[in-house]
């Protein structure tokens, strides 16, 4: 969708502008553990999700995710994810989190029968199994966010779909618990949405 190609002080500077998950940042990891390479599952959790703050129980999104991605530093780091839902997107690195962003065109459905777009954000950092973080793993929790367009629908207030994400390596298994550092987002250690439409 857009260019894959970032250089590293333009991956630092958005570290700086894009909220995330409150976890402490990794150390002692070389940029080849850092970078996420291989064919990954990702779930999105509807039965904890929120709706404008609110639980409301949502469809559990499952896809496959192939990312590629590769890291000058192991806090600058870019790369391409290409899901079997259709969509092909960016992915980087901020000091705590793993970003991808993915505008969904068909989000919210409104009364005349039209549907307003909304943008996708997933964050989400490596982890053990209790939701704890870690150097590097091949499994990730984290939130899948979508932000409908304010307005849309003749409704001035944002729709916010919020959904527990884990991403997971195929072939792999959640590192055991006593690892790692950091705490865990979203109930059952898991943060996040799934740009399916409301």
């Amino acid at each position: 969708m857009t260019s894959v190609t970032r250089s590293a002080s333009a991956i630092l500077l958005a570290a700086t502008t894009i909220g995330s998950i409150s976890v402490a940042a990794p150390t002692g990891a070389s940029t080849s553990e850092v970078a996420i390479n291989g064919v990954y599952t990702a779930t999105s959790n509807g039965e904890w999700a929120m709706v404008n703050d609110r639980y409301q129980g949502h469809q559990t999104v499952i896809s496959t995710w192939t990312i590629s991605s590769t890291c000058v530093h192991p806090l600058a780091c870019a790369g391409t994810v290409t899901s079997s839902l259709g969509w092909t997107e960016d992915i980087y690195k901020t000091e705590t989190n793993w970003v991808v962003k993915h505008y969904v065109p068909d989000f919210i459905p409104c009364p005349d029968g039209t549907r307003a777009p909304g943008l996708q954000y997933f964050r989400f950092y490596a982890a053990n199994v209790d939701g704890m973080q870690m150097a590097q793993t091949d499994y990730f929790l984290g939130e899948d966010e979508t932000t409908g367009v304010s307005g849309a629908c003749g409704r001035n207030k944002s729709l916010v779909l919020n959904l527990p994400f884990k991403l997971l390596k195929n072939g792999s298994e959640p590192p055991l618990s006593g690892s790692g550092g950091g705490s865990a987002a979203g109930p059952g250690g898991s943060g996040g949405s799934t740009g399916a439409g409301i």
